[in-house]
């Protein structure tokens, strides 16, 4: 393989004594993403001008590499082909290649998403491969790529010459070929502005096609993969509240209760894996995300309040424990992942030999007859239930085993000799605003976390708060952050703000919400347009839930909520006007939008407000939280008076509470 001095030189001068053949540009980045790769023998830059003047200087094409640190089939590729000599000389000597953590820059990310999508036809994913020419336009995309031709499918060793040739001999084709993809992202982007269709008809369409496609067997959605879709769940709660259809709650109560059963959930430590591979949720890939767990926490909160089963509540409590016991730091702060590969392989930390399992078991005063029944109980198979002998927890029966509670601390216990998966510990302000938001409606049912909940926040706003009260995105566990925020951060803290607000009515959160939604405005709303982040290339907000709810739709949901509390009608107006832009989208797939229909809803069906003092509304609790209306708030008033107000009126004034509730029920 051919060296290149810079790399050489840098390897010998900084560490020659570290044992590592080779170093690139990632060694000074400080995401645990690139750091994975900065002794790959490609020799990687970050995005930025350095990379961007190489690629016009040598007048080479560029080859981004979008991944995060916790991605299985990212280390598949590092380990197949980035850290493969043949194939790092082919990509050193034909582009710049370009190394980008998605977690650290997700507007980036998106925007070359859609570039795959419109390539391909198809959703994208991670690892995501994209080629650009010298100038930055995208000509090629793919995500994992093999490092050999298989199945049909170029690998890196035939792919990356052919495309580094073509653009070397024939620039032109490449260029008309960009030029053509610029021109298709032009036209995917511009808004399909329509007047939205009533708000009853588009939450009975969006019932109808959720049921068209639910998988009555096993719950969720869809056939396979199967990811958690917590805003479709919380739509199902809404439409169930506001239409009494059965079929609403059933089938967000069934995918709850499958997830929490199988797979999915870890049954030994608790928290949720990112998603199943399968149809039955019994096979997942074993990343644990902070995000998905901070959005499925307040829908079992949720399904116990609706339910009083005493299941969902203690798998809400699991869950907070185990994220409490693997991400937060001692400030109250949140790491972002941990992986699903440790020393021993991928997913071996949570998974168990029936042999050893039982061993365990007898050892610790099982009798054979109750360990057996045990491990039948959550599977553990003699010939294994995931990958060859080893098998993977899930609940195979409805009734729990007495044993059930000493069977699991043993097989905890069998994981302490293990060792956990990487954890990545960046501190991600959008991220930990969703687990901040969480614990303050995890608050409801168990009151032990709103002290936690409070502390989380403050130290959430010291730290990824500059002087002026603008955010940054994130920051790596003991470094000083530096990146500025995104329009995720903003409207996730005010969201979480909010949430602080309606469970303690102290009014500096609302304060927040109100700076951290104007803010949002200001820096992100455009001529017209979100963004989701600042500079090139633009990264326009859409309202698509994909691995979260969008951060467009919390940001109206922000303003939908700030403008009953503030009587705000420029919030009101542009809430409207935000949502009217994809009323195209809306009307014709009204479920495929979850969190941009709910606050369509909101702002349709009416968001109501209870004021009173206080002291009232502390001691009347529980009879504001047994009203059956999805969209109600609370805000506390000077006088002891009780109102019921929306955005037009208010429409309810009573001394009696009772009178108040009546009227809101009868709306």
């Amino acid at each position: 393989m051919r060296l290149f001095l810079p790399i050489l030189f840098l390897t010998l001068l900084l560490h020659g004594g570290d044992g590592h053949r080779f170093t690139n540009h990632l060694i000074d980045e400080d995401s645990p993403y690139l750091q994975q790769h900065a002794h790959n023998p490609v020799d990687w830059y970050p995005w930025g001008e350095e990379a961007f003047e190489k690629a016009k200087r040598e007048h080479k094409p560029i080859l981004l590499s979008i991944g995060y640190s916790t991605c299985h089939w990212c280390h598949v590729m590092e380990e197949e082909s980035f850290e493969d000599e043949e194939i790092a000389e082919l990509i050193n000597r034909w582009f710049v290649p370009v190394k980008v953590d998605r977690e650290r820059m997700p507007h980036l990310d998106r925007h070359f998403q859609r570039i795959y999508s419109i390539l391909n036809r198809r959703g994208g994913g991670w690892p995501l491969s994209i080629f650009l020419t010298e100038d930055l336009k995208p000509f090629f995309a793919a995500t994992y790529i093999p490092p050999e031709d298989s199945y049909g499918v170029k690998g890196m060793k035939s792919l990356i010459p052919a495309l580094g040739r073509l653009y070397a001999s024939d620039k032109e084709s490449v260029m008309k070929r960009a030029e053509a993809v610029e021109k298709l992202l032009q036209e995917s982007q511009k808004l399909s502005g329509q007047r939205l269709q009533e708000g009853d008809k588009l939450a009975k369409e969006a019932l109808r096609r959720i049921w068209g496609y639910y998988d009555r067997l096993y719950g969720g959605f869809g056939e396979r993969p199967k990811f958690p879709e917590s805003s479709r769940i919380a739509l199902l709660f809404d439409i169930y509240r506001l239409t009494g259809d059965e079929r609403a709650k059933m089938m967000a109560l069934q995918t709850l209760e499958s997830m929490q059963r199988g797979g999915l959930y870890d049954q030994i430590e608790g928290a949720f894996f990112r998603y199943c591979v399968d149809r039955r949720w019994r096979m997942p890939h074993f990343e644990k995300m902070l995000y998905t767990n901070a959005e499925l926490i307040p829908l079992y909160a949720d399904a116990w309040k609706m339910t009083s089963k005493e299941r969902y509540r203690e798998v809400a409590k699991d869950t907070i424990a185990e994220i409490d016991r693997r991400f937060r730091t001692p400030e109250g702060l949140y790491f972002s992942a941990s992986d699903a590969d440790s020393a021993e392989g991928e997913g071996l930390y949570f998974l168990y030999r029936y042999d050893e399992a039982l061993k365990a078991l007898l050892k610790s005063g099982f009798d054979e007859k109750e360990a057996k029944e045990f491990l039948a109980y959550l599977d553990i198979a003699e010939d294994g239930n995931f990958d060859s002998e080893y098998s993977h927890a899930r609940r195979a029966s409805a009734k729990e085993p007495e044993s059930f509670k000493r069977g699991v601390a043993v097989l905890k216990r069998m994981r302490e000799g293990r060792d956990y998966p990487f954890i990545d510990k960046k501190i991600i302000t959008a991220w930990n605003a969703m687990m901040i938001k969480a614990l303050f409606k995890a608050s409801k049912i168990d009151g032990s976390y709103l002290d936690e909940a409070k502390s989380s926040y403050r130290a959430l706003k010291r730290v990824m708060s500059k002087e002026d009260g603008s955010l940054f995105h994130q920051v790596l566990y003991g470094k000083t952050p530096s990146q500025d925020g995104l329009l995720e951060d903003y409207a996730f803290f005010a969201d979480a703000a909010l949430s602080a607000y309606e469970t303690t009515l102290e009014k500096s959160y609302l304060e927040d919400a109100k700076s951290f939604s104007g803010q949002a405005r200001k820096r992100f709303y455009i001529d017209g347009r979100w963004l989701l982040g600042a500079g090139e290339p633009k990264s326009y907000a859409d309202i698509s839930d994909r691995y979260y709810r969008s951060a467009l739709s919390v940001q109206i949901n922000n303003m939908i909520t700030l403008a009953v509390l503030e009587s705000s009608f420029k919030d009101e107006a542009l809430a409207r006007e935000s949502l009217q832009a994809f009323g195209a989208l809306i009307n014709g797939s009204p479920d495929a939008y979850p969190e941009a229909l709910r606050a369509y809803l909101r702002l349709e069906k009416g968001v109501v407000v209870v004021k009173s003092s206080r002291g009232n509304l502390s001691k009347n609790l529980s009879k504001i939280e047994r009203i059956d209306y999805p969209f109600l708030l609370k805000s506390a008033a000077a006088a002891d008076i009780w109102q019921a107000c929306d955005l037009k009126s208010c429409f309810a004034y009573s001394k009696s509470i009772d009178e108040v509730i009546g009227a809101i029920e009868r709306r």
